[in-house]
């Protein structure tokens, strides 16, 4: 055998002798890689269960007020790795817990730290922002508003923090346009609109002047129409008021917050008929607009326009039947004409009872669609004898008020336009 052949045997034999090697040795290695790998998941399951345990102890310490025992618990989870898993409540009820012990400075720490780990946390940045303001770092505080509001859009409480914050550092170009946003998100806003009044006069500026001008580049912005009407407002120029709102609505025929000015602007001038007026015509328009419907039924009802104000919340019934506040506005309405005609009387007869029944029965629905109030209007009325719900009163009706056994309507003059009944079992 040559030389050469002699090395390749010996270079076979070895490679077959250290495969057969390898392919011997046991798993214990492999084995031994894995039980570590169940130990560490074992470890972390333990420890995860030790933080939930440390954040509902520390909960419970915060609720007896042991504020020391608190941070333990909670510091507990941070030492456990656990801290970026429980970011809230854990860094806000450690700053809590160091606000109570008088100690703002390791509040705030903690509040920076959890933001850390969470920079779009909804309470953190909040509280962050709070104690700024506190320490009076308004510029840090700014900041932190900014960066909630960048997230959270139309929080209006935060915005106006924001606002209020930039009024202190005298940025008022800026805090205007946040009063102006929120005026956006919020027609009716006096906070804003009281604000926006007073921001201008610190910038040397007319605030009525300067919405009128932008008002009459685009009479039919609905926008600047309204804070041009606050501005109004502000100097009882109700008259112009009026005007300014009539020439908006011929372009903004649906805009509810106009055609509530409007009615607004005619009662500060001392013209209730043609506020009504107003409500009135938008609420035929708008069946549908419950709460404009039972606005307007109560604003009669104001003026004493019982049959009105019935006919007009009955009919939003017929097109709503689910809707509790529509059913315990109705049973006002009714409450109210039998108190007037029992008072015009001078005593509380049959016909009176019928219809506080009926009032007594609209209450009842409304409750049970979810109004609780309106079992106070309920047991006022049953407490007081002012139904038939109870036999004596039922025993006392005459013939003339019966339908049947059991179904009862009102008679007389001061119920002529109710057509309903009351069946009492």
């Amino acid at each position: 055998m040559t030389n050469s052949k002699k090395w390749l045997l010996m270079l076979i034999l070895g490679l077959v002798l250290v495969f057969g090697v390898y392919n011997c040795v046991p798993p214990q290695a492999q084995a031994t890689t894995d039980e570590i790998n169940a130990m560490k998941l074992a470890k972390q399951e333990e420890n995860l269960n030790k933080s939930k345990f440390k954040l509902s102890n520390g909960g419970q310490y915060m609720i007896q007020q042991l504020w020391i025992d608190a941070i333990y618990n909670f510091k507990g989870i941070i030492e456990l790795g656990f801290a970026e898993k429980f970011v809230d409540p854990l860094f806000k009820n450690l700053a809590h817990c160091y606000m109570k012990l008088g100690m703002p400075d390791s509040a705030a720490y903690f509040i920076d730290q959890g933001l850390s780990y969470d920079a779009t946390d909804k309470h953190l940045l909040q509280l962050s922002a709070y104690y700024k303001d506190q320490t009076g770092d308004y510029e840090a505080a700014n900041v932190m508003y900014q960066q909630y509001n960048a997230l959270y859009l139309d929080d209006v409480e935060y915005l106006s923090k924001q606002a209020n914050n930039l009024d202190i550092l005298g940025q008022y170009h800026e805090e205007l346009e946040i009063w102006e946003y929120i005026l956006d998100i919020e027609p009716d806003n006096n906070d804003a609109i009281n604000a926006i009044i007073s921001v201008l006069g610190k910038m040397g500026r007319d605030p009525k002047e300067f919405y009128k001008k932008a008002w009459e580049n685009n009479t039919a912005d609905a926008s600047n129409a309204l804070k041009y009407i606050n501005a109004l407002f502000n100097d009882n120029d109700f008259k112009e008021a009026i005007k300014v709102t009539r020439n908006t609505l011929q372009f903004n025929q649906q805009n509810i917050t106009l055609v509530k000015k409007l009615a607004e602007c005619y009662e500060y001038n001392n013209e209730m008929d043609k506020a009504l007026e107003v409500l009135e015509e938008y609420a035929r328009k708008n069946p549908r607009d419950i709460n404009m419907q039972i606005d307007v039924a109560l604003i009669n009802l104001d003026f004493s326009n019982y049959e009105k104000a019935y006919k007009i919340i009955s009919n939003a019934i017929k097109l709503v039947p689910q809707n509790k506040n529509a059913y315990y506005t109705r049973g006002k309405i009714l409450e109210a004409t039998a108190e007037e005609a029992s008072l015009d009387k001078g005593k509380i007869d049959t016909n009176d009872k019928i219809v506080y029944h009926m009032a007594y029965e609209d209450y009842k629905k409304s409750k049970e669609l979810g109004n609780f109030n309106a079992q106070f209007r309920m047991k006022y009325l049953y407490d007081n004898d002012l139904t038939i719900a109870k036999a004596k009163d039922r025993f006392l009706i005459g013939e003339a008020n019966k339908l049947n056994a059991n179904t009862y309507k009102p008679l007389g003059a001061y119920y002529s336009w109710i057509t309903r009944t009351v069946t009492v079992e």
